[in-house]
């Protein structure tokens, strides 16, 4: 099988509720929930940006009161 890169989102919102590897995820972001699948690796969690994995996807979330509020401004590495 070949490898496939994994899409990666950059959001400005809040997580819902706590991040759990094997549980699924919840983010608030322009006023709409966005469920994700399963936590398979939380990657960061700071005060301006958090990411985590699911199985085919990186999510970079940047809460809307950090001073990184444009989820756009953070380096693609952080999040790969």
């Amino acid at each position: 099988m070949a490898y496939q890169e994994k899409k990666v989102y950059f959001l400005s919102g809040t997580v819902l509720s706590p991040l759990k590897v094997g549980a699924r995820s919840s983010i608030f972001h322009n006023n709409k929930t966005i469920r994700t699948a399963e936590v398979a690796a939380i990657n960061q969690i700071s005060e301006d940006l958090i990411v985590f994995e699911t199985r085919d996807h990186t999510y970079c979330v940047a809460p809307k009161h950090s001073s990184a509020n444009a989820a756009m401004g953070v380096p693609a590495a952080l999040c790969a």
